[in-house]
């Protein structure tokens, strides 16, 4: 412990300035969108609160900074401070052997704070037809609606099909790089082979994934759509390109073009890109795409006996 906390405690801003840059702190392992974001929320609690001293925080003081957080309904924005607390203080207690933040992680594990509760939302099917459609033929931006297509069918997160631009000093290699930022953990098109296998690792994790894309109706279509012949597609590049810029798309703006189609196809606020992957499912699974494959293969054998009268 320093001095200064051996006499006087730790403030909340002294906590989270340790955990930023403590070389042991799980903050400094996070993915770059990750960290960004709970910097955010970090900066949040230290302007607010960062001056308390945290053997002067009690139960009741976090209730009341819980209950001023969720007013107006932003009880998802409150709990993600909460969270991010819990992990101060469990960094405080785990690595800096303090008192105060074992005292205080006690307090919130046995704390209760108004939920949401389970979302019950999903992109139904008849969502995502709706959302490629608007998207080719009223935005002309058929990227988005194959995306759409290979979040919903393969059951993969928005990060894992689009990828994320990250600084080039952030870990990981890449041949895409644009404005002192390099793309990382999307798809591309040499994770297609010729049988149309595509292999990709996906979440935090990086597990290895298989999936027949023979089997997935809707991607095969916005293939054709996006001009891109599934006998002979391209070798290499991501494949994810946003049809204004040329380069793959931001994550902010991938979200914010996502919204405007999706209120133009009728689809409700409330359901959000995410939901592409149902609840509790594992990222990447391929059981959408096999439940689609009898009806995928009565397609293709009507476009077959066409062709040959």
């Amino acid at each position: 412990m320093t001095e200064k906390a051996f006499e006087m405690g730790y403030t909340l801003n002294d906590l989270i300035d340790l955990y930023r840059t403590d070389p042991d702190s799980s903050f400094r392992n996070l993915q770059y969108q990750v960290r960004v974001k709970q910097d955010r929320v970090l900066k949040r609690l230290g302007n607010e609160h960062g001056k308390h001293q945290l053997r002067s925080i009690k139960q009741r003081t976090l209730l009341e900074w819980h209950k001023a957080w969720s007013s107006g309904g932003k009880i998802a924005a409150a709990n993600e401070l909460i969270a991010r607390l819990r992990a101060l203080f469990r960094f405080g207690f785990t690595l800096l052997e303090d008192r105060e933040c074992q005292r205080l992680l006690e307090i919130l594990r046995e704390s209760r704070f108004r939920s949401l509760g389970p979302r019950h939302v999903q992109l139904t099917a008849e969502h995502v037809r709706a959302i490629r459609a608007v998207a080719r033929d009223h935005f002309g931006w058929y990227s988005l609606a194959l995306a759409q297509a290979l979040q919903f069918e393969l059951m993969l997160s928005q990060k894992d099909v689009i990828g994320e631009w990250v600084p080039v000093s952030e870990p990981g290699e890449s041949n895409v790089a644009h404005d002192g930022l390099k793309w990382l953990r999307g798809l591309r098109w040499s994770n297609i082979d010729k049988n149309l296998i595509l292999r990709h690792a996906v979440g935090s994790g990086r597990r290895p994934i298989e999936v027949d894309l023979k089997t997935a109706p809707m991607v095969l279509e916005e293939f054709e759509a996006y001009g891109a012949d599934k006998a002979d597609l391209p070798r290499r590049g991501p494949i994810i390109i946003c049809d204004t810029t040329g380069v793959p798309w931001s994550t902010a703006e991938f979200r914010r073009k996502w919204r405007l189609v999706a209120r133009k196809a009728g689809v409700p606020d409330i359901v959000k890109n995410r939901d592409s992957v149902p609840t509790g499912a594992i990222i990447g699974g391929p059981e959408r795409a096999r439940i689609s494959q009898p009806v995928h293969l009565a397609r293709i054998n009507h476009h077959l006996r066409t062709r040959r009268r």
